[in-house]
């Protein structure tokens, strides 16, 4: 019984070490994740500058019904309906991952790509404002989804569903758009000066619209806001980037004080992670960089001890916020991690982004990668109609897809990591634009602060304590992981900690510095981190 209970550890810190130590190529990540976009581009010119070659002219009468042309945009995910709050958000967090990341961008050469792409939801967006109405959904969910095959073959009468004007409240889709429309101004200022201007011009005028009837969208069903306040304050911050208008910034902190539908207050702490319903996080990222407010300080370093941990974190290491699309949320957490890094040079935030996108890139129990077509085993049945290339009929929409759907993120395994590629099982195959966009971001991100391709995390390899705003730290023993007392930490040590764990009783074992995540217990966790530490993967515990 004691051999086999030797072998099973030996297996277990094998597969960890084996997946753990896999380097990542983030430029080609990133490159891929970027191209992905092009799949959800709807439009009679859909197939220019478009690398799928499955991909063409689809929904050409747009907007037609009100008169007003509404081609162009993003289909929002599997399904094909133009929703205003994810394309708002897509289109935000593209621009600020091109604001802050561009040299990592220029780095993997997608820059190119990124902005063609901004430009083509740009110039949707500036065309769906018409007269005192700004247009924001094309299609209606609940009969868009009754029809399964690829978007060049729907060819029933779409209605423009749902618009802003002073009788219909949309602050949150206003407020999201208009931060989007404020960065492209940033973004473009200097190299096409009239794309910029109109934007400037527009993200003003959706602000103004968004705070004299403030109110909720209709995005049906499916895109229900629980706060319009933080999307306000998203378009305030860039405008008060822009203009420096102290207005901007009292406005901020009189919105991030108002609770959102669950009775939460985002000034005050926000566990959850930057999302097309929750810009708050966003905010304080950004204003505490700004600013240096102790409020948005808080705020912002509260999330990240959380999210590395008290967060339900799987046993091969992912973060879990969220059944649906879990994946989605754990990118977007790491680019703001990676964000505040830059900003304090806080080790243990660059660790937190690196070990999800990592996680994400095939370092994970399964050896998967969660973004289609990077790596050698990604999901063969994404959720995504204009991939899957087939009907309803005979139940062909279950085969693998036709077409590689290259740079998508799915929405990833369970709380076990386990997942199943199942084209019905939307919750782990589906993918959206708003999955992409984080993931987009964190990528940059890694790409400037480790060089793009890397095997070893940078910038440092020294023993770095959490932030002091975690409690737990400031016992640490200063040899923790050595728990045989050699003096280092090494494979020993998780190999006595695994059979710890497994009641083998190891000899020369101190359990007082072995539980090296800080989390009360020892477990096999622990022995994970020892082996992810001996590969130079971390650079310390408790982070």
């Amino acid at each position: 019984m004691k051999g086999k209970k030797m072998l099973i550890v030996a297996l277990i810190l094998l597969v960890f070490v084996t997946f753990g130590a896999t380097a990542q190529n983030y430029s080609d990540a990133l490159s891929k994740a970027v191209m992905f976009y092009d799949a959800n581009k709807c439009g009679p010119n859909v197939a220019n500058n478009n690398v799928f070659s499955w991909r063409g002219a689809c929904h050409t009468q747009d907007g037609s019904d009100v008169g007003v042309n509404l081609n162009g945009g993003l289909h929002d995910a599997g399904d094909h309906v133009k929703f205003g709050l994810p394309q708002g958000y897509t289109f935000s967090v593209l621009n600020w991952a091109l604001y802050e990341f561009r040299s990592a961008l220029d780095q993997a050469g997608t820059t190119n790509k990124l902005i063609a792409m901004i430009k083509w939801m740009g110039d949707y967006i500036l065309r769906s404002k018409s007269g005192s109405r700004f247009y924001y959904q094309v299609g209606e969910g609940e009969a868009d989804h009754t029809y399964w095959g690829p978007p060049e073959e729907q060819t029933n009468n779409r209605p423009t569903y749902a618009y802003a004007d002073s009788s219909h409240p949309a602050s949150c889709v206003l407020g999201n758009t208009a931060g989007g429309l404020a960065l492209a101004y940033l973004n473009f200022q200097g190299s096409d000066s009239t794309f910029a201007n109109q934007c400037l011009t527009l993200a003003r005028d959706l602000y103004n619209m968004g705070i004299s009837n403030v109110g909720a969208s209709n995005g049906q069903s499916f895109y229900q806001s629980s706060s319009q306040y933080d999307d306000l304050s998203w378009a305030a911050t860039w405008l008060y980037v822009i203009d420096g208008n102290q207005s901007y910034l009292d406005d901020i902190y009189e919105y991030l004080q108002k609770p959102t539908r669950n009775g939460d207050i985002p000034l005050n702490q926000n566990h959850w992670t930057m999302c097309w319903d929750d810009m708050g996080l966003a905010v304080c990222t950004k204003l505490a960089m700004l600013t240096g407010r102790q409020e948005y300080i808080n705020v912002v370093e509260e999330n990240l001890r959380y999210w590395m941990n008290d967060i339900t974190t799987t046993p091969g290491g992912m973060k879990f916020l969220d059944s649906w699309g879990v994946l989605r949320y754990a990118a977007a957490e790491s680019m703001i991690a990676l964000l505040y890094y830059g900003h304090t040079g806080n080790q243990a935030y660059y660790n937190l982004a690196k070990s999800q996108i990592d996680y994400i890139l095939m370092g994970n129990p399964a050896n998967k990668s969660y973004e289609i077509g990077y790596g050698s085993n990604w999901a063969l049945h994404p959720h995504h109609r204009a991939a899957n290339g087939y009907t309803y009929a005979n139940g062909d929409n279950q085969k693998p897809a036709k077409h590689e759907l290259t740079g998508a993120l799915v929405g990833g395994p369970n709380q076990s990591d386990q997942f199943t590629d199942d084209v019905n099982q939307y919750q782990y195959t589906e993918v959206a634009i708003d999955y992409n966009a984080g993931f987009v971001g964190a990528l940059a991100g890694l790409i400037k602060y480790s060089g793009g391709i890397v095997s070893t995390p940078a910038p440092t390899t020294t023993v770095t304590n959490a932030p002091t705003a975690s409690p737990v730290q400031t016992a640490v023993p200063g040899n923790l992981g050595d728990v045989n007392g050699s003096g280092t930490v090494d494979i020993v040590d998780a190999l006595l900690i695994a059979q710890y764990y497994v009641d083998l009783n190891p000899a020369n074992f101190n359990p007082a510095v072995a539980d090296t995540n800080c989390n009360g217990s020892i477990d096999i966790i622990d022995a994970l981190l020892i082996a992810q530490y001996y590969v130079n993967l971390i650079s310390g515990f408790c982070l």
